[in-house]
């Protein structure tokens, strides 16, 4: 079990130690591995205090002066909060900021639905030119981090707040350069999902009666072709995916499936259209949603 921002983190240190024009701002968030950059390298550090919005306006500026910047806060602030300045400053000249997006889905509960990112993977969708990868584990995360390193582009890497298991099937870079990886490959039935929540369907392929193939997603935009190329070879898709109905994983799905004229029916497992008031934790609330383990390899063997 680890962080996957400290893993982030810790990398692109490693590397503005060699890069002078490597920048990392944070806005008021704060991290074990954030105090070391803050220390020896605070020439390359902005701690912009509660303040995204501006927090982006400064990332623009600094990649019009031909630097690498991450910005990094907490999922529905640096996102939502943020739209319009992703749009306006970054995405419409197309710099190389990329945005740490730390907290998706239910992983700050129990508090509320301003602090839930449930909806910020199809907000992030609809900018134009947006790069938006999702780590299912540490090694992804660090991997992902090299990656704009070495690619610099106008990008997004979502990331659990938790500290989240390794899977077992080590990450390559050049599954990051193709986007996915298949993590089992059975049978009749394709599990498409990502993040923190990929455990729950690696969970739920022990326990099912009907073993599925599982791939994780890695760039959500844009997903290669050879992915939905991938599809073709089987009877049913499911997507799995901790945001609420609009904009999802499951959209992103659909939409590439139509795009290259393949015709398949998608079952999707994901958060009901609804606000989470209730308490009781963030397994809680999955199980509400049908998300746990058991829920999921239930509604497989159903199909």
């Amino acid at each position: 079990m680890d962080y996957q921002r400290d893993r982030l983190i810790n990398r692109v240190f490693e590397k503005a130690k060699k890069d002078k024009n490597i920048f990392f701002l944070s806005a008021d968030f704060g991290a074990p591995s954030l105090d070391r950059f803050r220390s020896d390298l605070s020439e390359q550090f902005v701690h912009t205090g509660i303040s995204e919005q501006n927090m982006i306006d400064l990332a623009a500026g600094l990649a019009l002066d031909g630097r690498k910047v991450f910005v990094y806060g907490m999922a529905p602030f640096v996102t939502l909060r943020c739209l319009e300045q992703h749009k306006c400053a970054t995405g419409i000249m197309n710099l190389n900021v990329c945005t740490i997006v730390a907290g998706i889905g239910l992983g700050y509960a129990d508090a509320g639905p301003t602090h839930y990112a449930t909806e910020d993977l199809g907000c992030l969708r609809s900018l134009i030119n947006s790069k938006i990868s999702t780590a299912s584990d540490p090694d992804v995360a660090d991997l992902l981090a090299l990656d704009f390193i070495k690619n610099p582009s106008y990008s997004f890497i979502r990331l659990d707040r938790h500290p989240l298991p390794y899977i077992k099937n080590k990450i390559k870079f050049e599954d990051i350069t193709r986007g996915y990886r298949i993590l089992e490959e059975n049978n009749s039935v394709c599990v498409l999902s990502n993040g923190g929540i990929i455990n729950n369907v690696i969970e739920a392929n022990k326990i099912s009666s009907k073993k599925f193939t599982i791939i994780d997603v890695i760039r959500v935009k844009p997903i290669n072709n050879a992915l939905f190329e991938k599809l073709k070879e089987y009877k049913y898709i499911v997507t799995v995916d901790e945001q609420s109905s609009s904009g999802g994983l499951n959209s992103a799905i659909m939409e590439g499936l139509n795009d290259n004229n393949i015709l398949k029916s998608v079952k999707s497992i994901k958060l009901p259209e609804k606000y989470f008031f209730e308490n009781g934790g963030r397994d809680y609330l999955l199980k509400l949603s049908g998300l746990l383990p058991e829920q999921i390899a239930e509604t497989i063997n159903s199909l």
